[in-house]
């Protein structure tokens, strides 16, 4: 076996091949395979010695580092994180609410939130989006939601609120008005702002939590900024929250070795944001991105998530950095428009629902790239006209929606995560209660939770799921028959 493997092509090989391809980028990392001025690594990947400070007790340079970012971001204070926004998740999380108290969160956020709940045993409240229909995505989450969910917290044990926004498909919050109505309530907002990294570097994107008086910021730098795989940055705003308890949790969930190639990339890209070449660059990016969407309106059969539905569905911006197109009206499918933008014209689209396909932009795009993106997107749609290449099955709309299950009686989402389990077929399923996360990934939010019940139709959506070969995170598979963990 070692000798086949030996021969086997590595995946160092792989990347490289990979690299030579034509194959365009519209998915993370935010460099988009760019070259950014950086020189073998092996000469300065090093560790902690004189002279290169200590990321979990920071004095010298990367203490300077910090500080830089945090007057760039306008923060109180920021973390470099080299384990992704997910440990910042975690220690946002566990720095503002304690075991066994209550946490108030949206529940399309990413897995990672769910993994603090999970691992502090905390009582989670769920605040529920509605749905974009045409899209099959949550939408946003309104201060109301908000309000009438602490006005109901008669015990007041809800230690903090965590929102995602913007969401993978660039859907914003009215994050200052829900700022409000938290801190009116003696809690903490968290904020997963993961996908909004670049906010604060042009008016033409959605205002940044971090100046609506959010307590807790989350960003990925490797998502939307030319920045390496990993690369994220937590900011604190304020008093609200125990930086110090935030510090301790930071040094459980990061490396204790942590990357001095990814703490470089981190320092580099901002440094090159808030300088003259980055500021060139992001308003390039604003005009190309501008340029795109023009080519793309008045599509007959593709349609392009825009700003028309802002103020519906609890959505107050969008980032128009993402682009989201959906041809369900013509028959076609998500993961058959992805299979075209790959397969035919050579296009990497950051992923696909069963309606929907994501594409990442960012200010390391090239014109050519999008321009590839405005014909290949185009041609599609005439072809759409004609009756070419679409998917005859006929499909119910609201058979795709990503609707939660309801929560079982009487057992949180700790309590089931921890108790005892047993394996059920998928199909024999409905009516179990849910032992486990499971969720497509990306975007990695939840379809089902620990202490959820197991319906008829989120068992459908998770076998469809499987039937479009989407990765599912939290089934067992054995003999081709997928199983699901259950409380016993």
């Amino acid at each position: 076996m070692v000798k086949n493997w030996l021969k086997s092509a590595s995946l160092y090989e792989r990347l490289k091949k990979y690299g030579e391809t034509d194959d365009y980028p519209f998915h993370m990392p935010g460099h988009k395979r760019r070259e950014m001025k950086f020189d073998n690594p092996f000469e300065w990947d090093l560790t902690e010695i004189d002279g290169f400070d200590d990321l979990h007790h920071p004095e010298g340079i990367l203490k300077d580092a910090m500080e830089g970012a945090a007057a760039v971001y306008q923060s109180d204070a920021v973390y470099f994180l080299v384990n992704g926004s997910s440990c910042g998740i975690l220690a946002a999380v566990s720095g503002a609410v304690s075991p066994g108290e209550r946490i108030l969160m949206a529940r399309n956020c990413h897995k990672s939130v769910y993994h603090g709940v999970l691992v502090n045993r905390l009582e989670a409240r769920y605040l529920y989006p509605e749905i974009l229909e045409d899209f099959s995505c949550a939408g946003g989450i309104t201060p109301k939601q908000v309000e009438e969910a602490l006005e109901q917290d008669r015990e007041r044990k809800i230690r903090c609120v965590v929102i995602t926004s913007p969401t993978y498909e660039g859907l914003v919050s009215d994050v200052g008005k829900i700022a409000e109505a938290v801190h009116r309530h003696g809690a903490v907002l968290i904020v997963d702002e993961a996908h909004g990294a670049h906010f604060p570097f042009h008016s033409f994107f959605p205002v940044s939590a971090l100046a609506l008086e959010a307590d807790v910021v989350i960003q990925s730098l490797h998502k939307t900024l030319p920045s390496l795989t990993q690369t994220a940055l937590l900011h604190i705003k304020g008093d609200r929250i125990d930086r110090n308890r935030v510090e301790t949790y930071l040094s459980v969930y990061q490396s204790s070795s942590p990357s001095y190639v990814l703490l470089a990339s981190i320092d580099q890209c901002i440094r090159y944001m808030a300088g003259n070449r980055g500021r060139e660059a992001m308003e390039n990016y604003v005009n190309s991105l501008r340029e795109l969407r023009q080519r793309l309106a008045g599509l007959e059969h593709i349609k392009l998530l825009d700003e028309q539905v802002v103020g519906s569905c609890g959505i107050y911006g969008l980032d128009q950095g993402k682009l989201v197109l959906s041809a369900g009206e013509a028959g076609m499918s998500g993961k058959e428009l992805y299979r075209h933008l790959k397969e035919r014209w050579h296009l990497q689209p950051e992923m696909c629902t069963d309606a929907a396909v994501t594409l990442m932009t960012s200010v390391n795009d090239s014109r050519q790239g999008f321009s590839r993106l405005a014909e290949a997107v185009r041609e599609l749609d005439q072809e759409l006209e004609k009756g070419k290449g679409t998917d005859k099955k006929e499909k119910k709309k609201n058979e795709r929606i990503w609707k939660p299950s309801p929560a079982a009686a009487g057992m949180t989402a700790a309590q089931a995560f921890a108790a005892s389990y047993r394996l059920v077929p998928l199909e024999k399923s409905p009516g179990q209660t849910a032992a486990c996360l499971v969720c497509p990934y990306p975007p990695g939010i939840p379809v089902l939770v620990p202490g959820e019940e197991i319906t008829e139709q989120c068992a459908a959506q998770i076998r469809r799921y499987l039937d479009q070969n989407m990765e599912v995170h939290g089934l067992q598979k054995k003999e081709n028959i997928f199983f699901i963990p259950v409380v016993s």
